[in-house]
């Protein structure tokens, strides 16, 4: 098939890293695929060893319409079959091109929006069953229009180490070699819960003195990360936690940590927590959204209701004080994403759902079929 790719973010995150993948695995299985992205943006630097992939930049400006004809007249020279968008700039983009091309458009759903381009989409992707529910109910998408496809990690980039890496990292952080270390990774945003695990750190450090917490992301409200560490000095935890920010080497840094952390208010199918699964880390994640589809089968996941810092830190304590329970939780989760949630299996499955819709845009009997 020839597919067009279009993903609107500059910077690095899940969306993003999920297109990344997708493009990539969609290439090697011998596909033509055209990446449309932002000027400058990260992912555009990223396919510079990788056939069958064109990138092509753009401002995604649907006014004037300039850009629209430019992008649209180039589909149609290429013969480009499918578009799939993902964020909100590129869908808006995608929608636009789909009625300039006339080349059928499928929206990957992310996130929980009302928005019209749900609606005016050939199709579309959601990343869990949580999401299909809400696109289904808050922006009237019809069962027929809409699939769920989970989202999807590279196993090799987080589970194929050295040896001494999680020992090196460890030294980096000043962590003692029999200190435990517990971490969560995430945008310090509300709904992502960091607060909560705040909260429930003076009952884990009581139950088990020697331990350690990593608190690493971009900071994307700053009177939220202010509020945090008032918070930490207020409860009197400050000694006890690392504020690492934003990390490049998040690979290596799950491999220090001995408990995953994913203290949630809100997600929709957490590529973070699928990570840590990956990194055959012992994982304790609030029951919030759709994290429990993270563990189809309830046995790779602690699972705690949100907001309640008592049972996160009984379900972390529980972990910490012992190690074979932590190695068989961190087996279980690798396992599941294995079978569930490898990126060659779930590309797949897209490459299914986007050749269908080219198809039907091909077939006038069969759209003829679907309108009624």
């Amino acid at each position: 098939m020839r597919i067009v790719q279009i993903i609107s973010g500059v910077g690095v995150n899940g969306a993003i890293m999920h297109s990344l993948l997708l493009t990539r695995q969609l290439a090697k299985d011998g596909h033509f695929v055209m990446l449309i992205c932002r000027e400058g943006s990260w992912i555009s630097q990223q396919f510079s060893d990788c056939e069958n992939v064109e990138v092509v930049e753009s401002s995604m400006n649907r006014w004037p319409f300039n850009e629209i004809k430019r992008v649209s007249n180039l589909l149609i020279s290429r013969k480009m079959e499918v578009i799939q968008t993902h964020m909100s700039r590129a869908h808006n983009f995608g929608i636009a091109l789909k009625y300039a091309s006339g080349i059928p458009t499928v929206v990957t759903a992310h996130s929980h929006k009302v928005h019209p381009h749900f609606m005016l989409a050939s199709h579309i992707i959601a990343v869990s069953k949580l999401t299909e529910r809400y696109h289904r109910i808050h922006n009237l998408v019809s069962r027929n229009r809409i699939t769920t496809v989970h989202g999807f990690v590279d196993l090799d980039r987080f589970s194929n180490m050295n040896a001494d890496c999680r020992e090196l990292i460890r030294e980096s952080l000043g962590i003692a070699g029999d200190q435990l270390l517990v971490g969560v990774v995430g945008d310090f945003l509300p709904r992502k819960g960091q607060d909560i695990l705040l909260k429930a750190i003076p009952e884990i450090s009581r139950e088990v003195p020697n331990v350690m917490f990593a608190f690493a992301g971009s900071v994307r409200k700053e009177d939220y990360f202010d509020s945090l560490k008032r918070d930490a000095k207020s409860l009197g935890i400050e000694n006890s936690i690392l504020w690492l920010g934003y990390r490049d080497d998040v690979p290596k840094l799950l491999q220090a940590l001995d408990v995953y952390v994913l203290p949630s208010k809100d997600e929709m199918f957490p590529v973070a927590l699928l990570e840590a699964m990956a990194s055959y880390r012992a994982c304790v994640a609030s029951r919030a959204g759709g994290i429990p589809e993270c563990d189809p089968e309830g046995t790779s996941l602690k699972l705690v209701e949100p907001s309640k810092p008592a049972s996160l830190a009984s379900a972390i304590v529980t972990l910490l004080r012992d190690s074979r329970a932590r190695l068989k939780s961190g087996e279980a989760a690798h396992a599941a994403i294995l079978k569930h949630f490898n990126v060659e299996h779930q590309a797949h499955k897209v490459q299914s759902v986007l050749s269908k819709v080219a198809t039907m845009h091909n077939s006038p009997h069969t759209l003829r079929e679907q309108v009624r």
